[in-house]
């Protein structure tokens, strides 16, 4: 059984999230201790134990320790695969953060997989359902990966509500993928969004960012989306995003109580503005990690080095007989070549 503490490095959900995935694929037992040690409520928070219980569900592995605030579990993955699941987190959870650790596993299994989750899409300290649209899934296509994104109601903090179902289908294996430093594109893209809120919200978020961009010498591609249903499900944000030759950069904001409609479309605009100039999209290299390991032969990308990435590539490591090298801005590692043993 491998040992993973939990307080190491970053010490955030991350570590189980990709320890878990890894177990999957490898078919070897964990003992993650000291599971957000160093945090200020310490344990496993409402949203790790629903991560946890869908893969349990989803593969049909044991798990012992799954409970609110626990600091340790055991996972012993077996292959009983289901093709198809539904996960209420039941509140405001991320829904993204679930589904990036289900992700790195489920194109390698034997068929199928239909991965319905109710939670939430656009809600604070985890990647926006658009990121996982326009910028996760996009560069995971370039790989070899097969997914679709079959329907997406958006779900805001804090009564979640949202629902996010993908379809994976498996493949035999992940190519290698370079990803270089971003060049400034003259195409941004983007959503302006509200649910059950005044038209002119989303219409406020567009213009703020909009002129924010046109002093880049850009006009902007921001769609509207305005929706309004009789359920109680009420949020805005924004979202924004560019791609050039071979990488993708986005970013937003997200409306809250208080926060005027110019002060969200301005903080996503400033955000995404941060990385465009950079070049560089430091949430991507972190998500791509596990996928740059699994792949065969040789992956890049320009990335930001980061106490959570750095984590994220040491358990990695942990895992697989892989060396992450910097070279200045560049992240490279010369992948196993994991490949589907239900693919011939």
């Amino acid at each position: 059984m491998l040992e993973i503490d939990g307080s190491f490095g970053e010490g955030g959900g991350q570590i189980l999230r990709t320890s878990l995935a890894l177990s999957v694929l490898k078919r070897e037992p964990v003992h993650i201790f000291n599971i957000r040690k160093n945090r200020p409520k310490e344990g496993l928070s409402h949203q790790h134990t629903k991560t946890i219980s869908a893969i349990a569900e989803l593969t049909g592995s044991n798990v012992l320790g799954n409970s609110l605030y626990s600091t340790e579990i055991k996972f012993t993955p077996k292959n009983e695969f289901k093709r198809k699941i539904t996960i209420d987190i039941g509140t405001a959870g991320s829904i993204a953060l679930l589904l990036q650790s289900l992700m790195t596993f489920l194109q390698f299994l034997e068929n199928k997989t239909t991965v319905g989750v109710y939670g939430g899409t656009n809600v604070p300290w985890s990647p926006q359902v658009d990121y996982l649209k326009e910028v996760t899934v996009p560069t995971l296509e370039r790989m070899g990966y097969k997914i679709k994104i079959i329907e997406v109601q958006r779900g805001y903090y804090p009564e979640g509500r949202g629902y996010v179902e993908i379809e994976v289908n498996p493949i035999k294996k992940l190519k290698s993928i370079q990803i270089d430093k971003f060049e400034k594109s003259q195409k941004i893209d983007g959503v302006s969004y509200s649910t059950n809120l005044p038209e002119n919200v989303a219409e406020r978020q567009k213009k703020s960012a909009r002129g924010l961009i046109f002093r880049e010498g850009i006009t902007p591609n921001i769609k509207l989306e305005i929706k309004k249903d009789s359920s109680n499900r009420m949020g805005s944000g924004i979202f924004l995003f560019s791609r050039d030759k071979n990488s993708i950069i986005g970013d937003g904001a997200l409306g809250a109580r208080g926060k005027r409609a110019e002060e969200v479309g301005e903080e996503g605009a400033r955000r995404f503005l941060e990385k465009y100039s950079s070049g560089c999209d430091h949430h991507l290299s972190d998500q791509i990690a596990p996928y740059m390991v699994l792949a065969k032969g040789r992956s890049s990308i320009f990335a930001k080095q980061t106490s959570h990435l750095e984590t994220n590539l040491s358990i990695l490591e942990k895992f697989y007989d892989v060396k992450f090298l910097w070279e200045d801005d560049l992240l490279e590692v010369e992948g196993v070549g994991f490949h589907n043993t239900y693919i011939d």
